[in-house]
């Protein structure tokens, strides 16, 4: 290789690739955790807002009854207790963003059971995101290449 082959400032050249790449992973880490909290954000209201269904009484510890409207099948589920709504958190672990709740039942709401059909609450909220989440993605990235 002749001096007229090698490339003049490759160092540098791979410095600003370096430094490109690490603003991409932190503007696609903040979009995507402003994507999960987005999804959470509606999955709340969709379970705050009263869904159609039917009322039935409840009783709490104590004895004491209320009444409260059950979602219908394929609707959110309607607050009750609030402990669902207070449940739903977003977490972020290397290259995923995790929405969700870990209550046992907040699974049963969203797909059903053998004896209940589903109450989705958290599906519903992504796909109605989904389209805000690209862009937030898009933006991420041509923002680190300004």
């Amino acid at each position: 290789m002749t001096d007229s082959d090698s490339v003049q400032g490759l160092d540098q050249i791979n410095k600003n690739l370096e430094a490109i790449a690490k603003r991409v992973g932190i503007n696609i880490a903040q979009a995507a955790f402003a994507g999960g909290q987005m999804v959470r954000a509606e999955a709340i209201d969709s379970i705050q807002s009263v869904s159609p269904g039917k009322e039935v009484t409840r009783t709490r510890a104590g004895g004491n009854t209320y009444e409260h409207i059950a979602a219908g099948p394929g609707e959110a589920p309607n607050t009750d207790t609030g402990r669902l709504v207070n449940s739903i958190q977003v977490e972020v672990k290397q290259n995923d963003v995790y929405v969700g709740s870990s209550l046992g039942y907040a699974g049963d709401l969203e797909f059903g059971t053998s004896k209940m059909a589903a109450r989705p609450w958290l599906n519903p909220a992504l796909e109605s995101n989904k389209d805000k989440i690209k862009k937030l993605m898009k933006e991420a990235v041509s923002g680190a290449l300004i």
